[in-house]
């Protein structure tokens, strides 16, 4: 595993450039002239630096508009709060941590300024670009693909299976990527996420219907399954992928059910990436999971390794104020939640078998 240079806005080669990157990636619109004459003025004059511009163009009042819920947006990519340390999950590291891009985290929106991240989003097609439109099921698409090429899983000699993957766009875009997928999940259609039906069965009849770009049609098979038991033998892939599904199989021991069939189903030297929900607050509940319940459910259980310590930092005002369910679903910034007592959000592992 080689190193990867994630490049963000302030490597862009010149300030011109450097200004337009601002204006699309956190405005989400091209310069105005007069605009893009001032802050480039303040630029190449000194009297400003390129994170001041960043700080200048979060803190507008055009950008406040964009943003429909009650936090400075600037203290969603500058006030962080770490959580946890990680200490507790060094032990499942592999013996030489992948250090080419933190992959395993809490979900970043800082993300949202790396260019070599957001190349990938761009594939995606459906996923917002802009930073007052960012949405943690974009994140976890996002990284999770990101992180599968970073870490060299890909490729057309690649088998991958996705557990409780519904029709999720990461499906189809591994079959553009690798040799064969298989999706997996019970397709009952009770799940809601935003108002669609991630495991709608008629996806098994009519998988080009979910489709949301064109895609390798003989490479992507759907199958009804319970992610706790896995009918596949041992070692029979080489990349697993469930995205924020695996806390809904029935409770914590039910989900360290799963993670031992994924362990069992991967290859040697094979990759999974495990998404689910991380409690930030003092709650506890039956199926999300605190950070030292992460631990105990989902890596231990594995038999795998860690590619990395996982950090647990997220921005401050978004734990402050998170997005209540299920009456501001639609708002965005859309990163931490609030349902009940309890506030949530997205995590993301990566894993190796050896």
């Amino acid at each position: 595993m080689g190193l990867f240079r994630r490049k963000t806005p302030l490597d862009a080669a010149d300030n011109a450039q450097f200004i337009d990157l601002a204006y699309h990636i956190i405005l989400g619109r091209a310069p105005d002239a007069e605009g893009r004459k001032h802050h480039l003025a303040r630029l190449d004059s000194g009297q400003v630096s390129r994170d001041g511009v960043i700080y200048t163009f979060a803190t507008s009042d055009e950008f406040k508009h964009r943003v429909r819920i009650l936090y400075d947006p600037t203290d969603i990519l500058f006030d962080f709060v770490e959580l946890d340390d990680g200490s507790a999950f060094e032990k499942h590291v592999q013996s030489q941590p992948f250090e080419g891009a933190q992959l395993c985290e809490l979900v970043n929106p800082r993300r949202w300024l790396e260019d070599g991240w957001r190349a990938y989003q761009r594939e995606m097609t459906i996923i917002p670009m802009s930073l007052s439109d960012m949405h943690r099921k974009g994140w976890e698409w996002t990284q999770t693909i990101y992180g599968l090429d970073l870490l060299g899983a890909l490729g057309p000699e690649r088998r991958c299976l996705g557990v409780g993957a519904g029709h999720e766009p990461v499906a189809y875009w591994l079959a553009n990527k690798t040799g064969e997928v298989i999706a997996t999940d019970l397709y009952e259609g009770s799940w809601a996420v935003d108002g669609s039906r991630e495991g709608d069965p008629t996806v098994l009849d009519d998988p080009k219907k979910y489709a949301p770009f064109p895609y390798r049609e003989d490479r992507l098979r759907f199958m009804r399954m319970d992610g706790t038991k896995l009918d596949f033998p041992d070692e029979s892939f080489d990349v697993v992928f469930s995205i924020s599904s695996i806390e809904h199989f029935g409770g914590h021991e039910a989900s360290a059910r799963s993670m031992a069939e994924i362990g069992r189903v991967l290859k040697p030297g094979g990759v999974a990436a495990i998404a689910t929900e991380c409690i930030v607050n003092d709650s506890n509940h039956q199926e999300f999971f605190r950070i030292e319940e992460l631990e105990r459910y989902i890596v231990a259980p594995s038999g795998l390794k860690l590619i990395q310590k996982p950090t647990f930092r997220l921005p401050r005002k978004a734990i402050e104020r998170p997005t209540i369910m299920p009456d501001e679903q639609t708002h965005t910034p859309h990163m931490a939640l609030k349902a009940g007592n309890v506030v949530y959000t997205s995590v993301l592992f990566f894993f190796q078998k050896y």
